[in-house]
């Protein structure tokens, strides 16, 4: 998380530090010589000394303290989380577009980088160096997140957000398609969390400056919905992620965690989540469990049109808890339409916490499906209590204990800090917990397990990777 010293009135100077404005009218962080001005200075170095104030600032660091050569998370300990989000402001500032590539981690690379980087959109302008005179922005205080959504629930009637869905299946098996507009608040927002009224705080409303807030659900025909899915970027095939939820789900949650992940991932790309008929009730598990096989080949048709759709994009799919029921299912029906010797289709498969039968899995699905993903990834926990209950009336689920195959990462975050009464939360720790988050956003960046923080291990003759400490 950044430095609790780098408040609002740092990330004031971080603005104001790249928009040029004049010494009064931020705090006084300027490494630059006391002859230095915005006319003196060529573009390139106005450019780099913008930077170095700038990350002084989000970090509250000495400003003499950084040089061209400083390494954010190496010199400074900087999370990875709060690089990508120190160069995703500066990007808006500057009007170009936010970078793909995760090696931006020196002053001298992010300032070349905001230096000859494409303009953010057509019709986007470039701010260019900027002047004394340029306005101070004011910073945000609810961001406006939206996600698509496919869906075979059927639609009640309803005109409130939360309620356009339910938790029947949909009568005709055809599947809806739309996107959400969710808020996040961004002054209280922290990583990981999904913020929500509770009644110890004597909160009985959603409020968006508090709140995660679905704010809008609006209908899509297909070929709107997919046109949406290839307007992802300009000029440039679309990263996507689809998120498939898991048991005791209802659609509002999903449009919410959907939105909470794509926001602290730094996503840039089109995030979409596949919301399959939960009933949303704790004591519903084995109605789920039907409802999750009840809808695999609807997800795996919806894969199919992604595929054709977003050609010559990353295709990332993410699946927690009994959602991967929906998605291994899916899986496997591509792959028997494949034949023999499946396609490479997707980018990653994460299978967070999965709630799947393991054998079956490791020993029959896995060989056949494992061909249809660059690379395959399952985040497990010994201290997952949720599949642990699960475990004590089915077969032994794929996230207990420590799943080890040959082609697939398996990521061990059983290290995390939980509260021990609280199965709910460390179920969720693929969303919930920054380190996990850390090391998504990562994954989805392409970074190899070998360049991610975490400490490899051998366990039944398979390497596994364990999360280290940030």
């Amino acid at each position: 998380m950044r430095p609790a010293h780098a408040s609002l009135v740092t990330v004031l100077a971080l603005i104001a530090a790249f928009g040029g404005l004049a010494p009064a009218q931020v705090p006084p962080v300027s490494p630059w010589p006391a002859t230095a001005t915005s006319a003196s200075l060529p573009d390139a170095d106005l450019t780099l000394q913008r930077v170095r104030r700038a990350v002084a600032a989000y970090f509250g660091v000495a400003p003499e303290s950084v040089s061209e050569r400083t390494h954010l998370e190496r010199d400074l300990r900087a999370d990875p989380m709060d690089v990508l989000d120190l160069i995703a402001m500066l990007c808006r500032e500057e009007g170009v577009a936010v970078p793909k590539r995760g090696d931006l981690v020196t002053v001298a690379a992010i300032a070349e980088y905001l230096r000859t980087a494409p303009a953010a959109g057509p019709g986007i302008p470039r701010r260019g160096p900027g002047g004394p005179d340029a306005p101070l922005p004011q910073p945000e205080r609810v961001a406006t997140r939206t996600v698509l959504y496919a869906t075979d629930r059927r639609p009640t009637g309803s005109v409130v957000p939360a309620e356009v869905f339910g938790g029947e299946r949909q009568a005709t098996r055809r599947l809806a398609y739309g996107e959400c507009e969710v808020t996040i608040p961004l002054s209280v927002h922290r990583l990981g969390q999904e913020e929500q009224p509770a009644w110890y705080r004597l909160e009985w409303s959603q409020d968006p400056e508090k709140h995660i807030v679905l704010k809008a659900v609006r209908p899509l025909e297909p070929s709107a919905f997919f046109g949406r899915v290839r307007a992802g970027h300009e000029g440039a095939a679309p990263d996507v992620f689809v998120f498939i939820h898991g048991y005791n789900v209802s659609f509002d949650r999903a449009a919410r965690r959907t939105a909470q992940i794509a926001h602290d991932l730094g996503f840039d790309g089109v995030p979409i989540f596949y919301s399959w008929p939960s009933a949303g009730r704790l004591t519903a598990y084995f109605a789920d469990r039907e409802s999750a096989e009840w809808s695999a080949p609807h997800l795996a048709s919806l894969l199919d049109d992604l595929l054709r759709e977003a050609r010559g994009g990353r295709l990332n799919l993410v699946a927690h808890s009994m959602g991967n029921q929906v998605l291994i299912r899916a899986l496997y029906a591509l792959s028997l339409r494949q034949g023999a010797a499946p396609a490479t289709l997707f980018e990653n498969v994460v299978l967070a916490a999965p709630d799947y039968d393991a054998e079956a899995f490791l020993d029959d699905i896995a060989p056949r499906v494992a061909p249809l993903a660059r690379r395959w990834t399952i985040y497990a926990s010994d201290k997952d209590r949720a599949l642990e209950a699960a475990t004590s009336f089915t077969a032994r689920r794929l996230g207990l204990p420590l799943p080890v195959a040959r082609g697939i990462d398996t990521v061990d975050a059983s290290g995390i800090d939980v509260a021990p009464w609280s199965a709910p939360e460390f179920h969720a720790y693929f969303a919930s917990k920054q380190r996990v988050i850390v090391d998504l956003a990562a994954l989805l960046r392409g970074v190899p397990p070998e360049r991610r923080r975490l400490v490899p291990g051998l366990r039944e003759g398979a390497r596994y990777w364990t999360l280290a400490p940030l």
